[in-house]
């Protein structure tokens, strides 16, 4: 019904323009056919122009007064009082109506090129705003004083304003550049379709307009769709053959207030808590002030006078006998054969020993850590009898001398939170095995691929120089389609480090001394702590960014022009718990909260599968190779899968880079081949003990066979055959089994070299925290912006660089206040339960 009247609408307006024109052409007395045939004919560039035009103001500003509220259009009534004055005074030439007009967005070319961002100016539509809400009392006033009349002329309902012969040059001036009303900035996305021309491509153009603030989205939606309409029908006659459709309308309010987002307060109480126990856990260990009532004279000790031998130590200032045994005891070491400067550090507080780390000194030989097993030690006075490493409770210089039980407890779990110790910690070079440094290193390099990828993905979305994500041979393409491999990398750096910890405990530690149970009892235990012990450790951290990102998510949409896809404005708040309990992957990906949640998800869903296979495969022979033969059948099954899953929806046609990355990387089935055969590289490390023995020829053709399938799997992303590409989720993997063989093992010695040092080390802990923090860092800086991006090569290493640095300072400061701390603080209660 509302359709027919419609029609029945523009039919009578379209009698009315022709019959005032033909009023006009014969009120001269004069017949001007020609003329009036040559004006009919449409111009090609107006025509063109025509394709494009999805909001007209000033159209709209001669069909209003023609128009009802609730017939024609539906909107609010105070949203169409205000429409009707803005296209009033934009008819007489107002300038405030100008500056709003001019504020909206329109096409201006090159929109098959990329430029679909017809944004406008939200800086001028907002600083019209601000005048009005300043100066509206004072338009007020003057209004009332200037009576001005408002009547159509004739039948045709023309705009008429008259104003008094009293109004000054002066007074009409002011009171053009301040609006009558406050005005808001709103972008609407439209999907744009020429189905006139030969193009297939569907263009989600976003628009941004400038009208009263009383509209909302749904009365914006109604104003863009009767522009359309009327377009499309009266304006050029159907002579344009388009489709457009508005998808999503967001205003922008230019503002956050963070009063009102509970999220953002209890993210600054939690951050305030945090920073107060990290300030007092600090001033307390560098003995800035004393935890306990003692004096100094009962906590300080002289460790200039020690004698290993008979296990003592003087103490001033009456230099009474301590059992060094006893004291030694109370750290939870086993090995009391330790050097003076292992003795100094443990009780000065440094971490020096910790589980993949051997401090101990036997007839004056030292093993410098030159690796875990000591066949890779190369000193002859090493001993071969070393005992298994032993964990050391961190204990500050005061908790040593504590005569309370429970205040000493206090005091290392506020200990826990010092900076010097954290710091120590990032930086320390002994608590990971050296000769897994080239591991470390693989981790780092996907890490900072993973990060190029997501702002190569962000910077083809909001840039207005993007090519067509579909072309094979755009760089975003390619970016995304190797981005894959370094998702493989990660997922097989776990699963190796994963089972190479596990083997390790299991060959130094039986499992009554892991869990303090035996039996089958305390198998089943083992397992469900090497499960938990990795989902609590990471948890705290992954919590804290997890608000970060609902936060920053709701305060760029509130303040940027532009907006992602990603939805994490409300997913965070709706579907948070996905994230906690890891099963975010198993939920449609546009309801997802973080752009690496579902690798979270699933590189703890493998783990637990890999823990299980590595405590079947650690039992009787039997098991062991059924167990081998299941993970090879089940990698092999999912590689199957996920291969026949692509070959269907990689054809799809991609609407953005968002679209493809959802398609090509988040593939949960895809990355079990990579876990699995990273377990099975961990597993391999620990049998061989550091040597590996090859023949040189067997040697060359293992290394020629890896380099190839190196070679062949980074190709095949550039071919383009779905089905083809899903194997390099096996191939890439399989490609770095004998390299990492021979880094960890013959060629330690050099990565060692290179890469084991302190720097590096930090990267590799702070690796974490940067996949936790760069999409909310890089949407913080790259939406900030306020306007589109260079999608060019350089300009995207440019906008990484930039983001990197900030999100690496970013990890840090996440690790000492969240991380480190926590890890600490559990390890504590863990001993203090114990």
């Amino acid at each position: 019904m509302l359709t027919i009247r419609v029609c029945v609408l523009l039919f009578f307006v379209i009698l009315a323009e022709c019959g005032r024109s033909v009023s006009r052409h014969n009120s001269g007395g004069l017949k001007k056919e020609p003329q009036a045939k040559v004006a009919k004919r449409p111009v090609r560039g107006e025509v063109f122009d025509n394709l494009f035009n999805v909001y007209d103001p000033s159209f709209l500003a001669v069909v209003w007064p023609k128009i009802t509220n609730g017939l024609h259009i539906l909107v609010d009534h105070t949203c169409w009082d205000e429409l009707g004055g803005f296209f009033r005074d934009l008819t007489e030439g107002r300038a405030w109506a100008y500056n709003a007009l001019d504020a909206s967005g329109r096409y201006e070319s090159a929109l098959f090129a990329g430029n679909r961002f017809w944004l406008g100016s939200k800086e001028q539509c907002l600083k019209l705003d601000q005048e009005a809400y300043e100066n509206n009392g004072s338009r007020s006033n003057y209004l009332v004083h200037t009576t001005a009349k408002n009547y159509y002329e004739d039948d045709v309902h023309d705009w008429k304003w008259v104003g008094h012969q009293e109004e000054t040059t002066t007074k009409v001036s002011m009171t053009d550049r301040w609006p009558p009303n406050r005005l808001a900035y709103t972008t609407v996305q439209i999907c744009l379709n020429i189905t006139k021309t030969n193009l297939v491509k569907t263009s989600n153009v976003i628009l941004g307009v400038c009208l009263p603030r009383s509209c909302s989205p749904r009365d914006v939606t109604s104003v863009i769709n009767f522009s359309i309409m009327i377009n499309d029908n009266l304006k050029t006659n159907k002579t344009t053959s388009r489709t457009a459709k508005i998808t999503s309308t967001r205003q922008v309010p230019g503002s956050y207030d963070i009063a009102e987002d509970a999220g953002a307060i209890l993210l600054i109480c939690i951050t305030v808590i945090l920073a107060t126990l990290v300030v007092a856990a600090t001033i307390v260990d560098l003995d800035l002030l004393k935890c306990l009532p003692y004096g100094k004279k009962s906590m300080t000790f002289d460790l200039e006078k020690y004698n290993l031998d008979n296990r003592t130590v003087e103490r001033e200032p009456k230099h009474e006998a301590i059992d060094m045994k006893s004291e030694i005891d109370k750290l939870g070491v086993e090995n009391a054969n330790m050097n003076y400067m292992a003795v100094e550090s443990m009780i000065k507080g440094a971490p020096v020993i910790t589980l993949d780390v051997t401090c101990a000194d036997r007839n004056g030989g030292s093993c410098r850590r030159c690796g875990k097993y000591r066949k890779q030690c190369s000193n002859p006075r090493q001993l071969n009898n070393l005992p298994p490493c032993p964990r050391l409770q961190y204990n500050s210089f005061a908790s040593l001398s504590t005569e309370s039980k429970k205040r000493s407890i206090f005091c290392r779990l506020l200990l826990c939170f010092s900076v010097p110790y954290c710091w120590k910690r990032v930086f320390n070079t002994n608590t990971a095995n050296k000769d897994l440094s080239l591991i470390h290193g693989m981790r780092i390099f996907a890490t900072f691929w993973i990060i190029f990828l997501h702002i190569a993905v962000i910077v083809d979305y909001i840039s207005d120089d993007a090519g067509d994500i579909n072309d094979q041979s755009n760089n975003i393409y390619n970016i995304i389609a190797t981005g894959t491999i370094a998702f493989d990398t990660l997922f097989f750096v776990s699963g190796l480090f994963s089972s190479h910890h596990f083997f390790y405990l299991k060959s130094q530690y039986s499992v009554q001394e892991l869990v303090g149970w035996g039996g089958a009892c305390g198998q089943l235990l083992q397992f469900v702590c090497f499960v938990t012990n990795r989902v609590i450790r990471m948890l705290p951290s992954y919590a804290f960014a997890l608000l970060l990102s609902a936060v920053v998510a709701r305060w760029s949409r509130a303040t940027a022009t532009l907006a992602l896809p990603d939805g994490d404005h409300t997913n965070c708040n709706d579907y948070w718990w996905r994230n906690l309990l890891y099963v975010s992957n198993i939920f449609p990906s546009d309801e997802q909260c973080m752009q690496v949640s579902w690798y979270l998800s699933t590189e703890t869903q493998v783990h637990v599968w890999g823990a299980l296979l590595c405590a079947v495969s650690a039992t009787s022979g039997l098991r062991a190779r059924a167990a081998v033969a299941l993970a090879l059948v089940a990698g092999l099954a999912a590689t199957v899968a996920d291969a026949s899953a692509a070959y269907f929806e990689f054809t799809a046609h991609f609407v953005s880079g968002f679209s493809a990355y959802a398609t090509i990387i988040e593939r949960p089935w895809a990355r079990v081949a990579p876990y699995f055969i990273g377990i099975f590289t961990g597993w391999l490390i620990h049998v061989i003990s550091g040597k590996l023995k090859v023949s040189k020829v067997t040697s060359s053709l293992l290394w020629v066979s890896a380099v190839s399938f190196m070679f062949v799997s980074v190709a095949i992303t550039m071919v383009g055959l779905p089905w083809l590409a899903a194997w390099l989720h096996l191939s890439w993997p399989i490609a770095l089994l004998w390299p990492v063989l021979m880094g960890t093992t013959n060629l330690s010695d050099i990565f060692r070299r290179l890469l084991a040092n302190s720097p590096v080390a930090a990267l590799s802990r702070l690796c974490y925290g940067m996949l936790l923090l760069h999409p909310a860092v890089s949407r913080a800086v790259l939406l900030s912006l306020d306007s589109t991006l260079c999608s060019q090569t350089i300009c995207i290493w440019l906008y990484f660089t930039g983001t990197t640095i900030l999100t690496l300072l970013a990890a840090l400061l996440l690790s000492l206040l969240v991380e480190m701390p926590c890890c600490s603080l559990l390890r504590r209660l863990s001993d203090c339960a114990s």
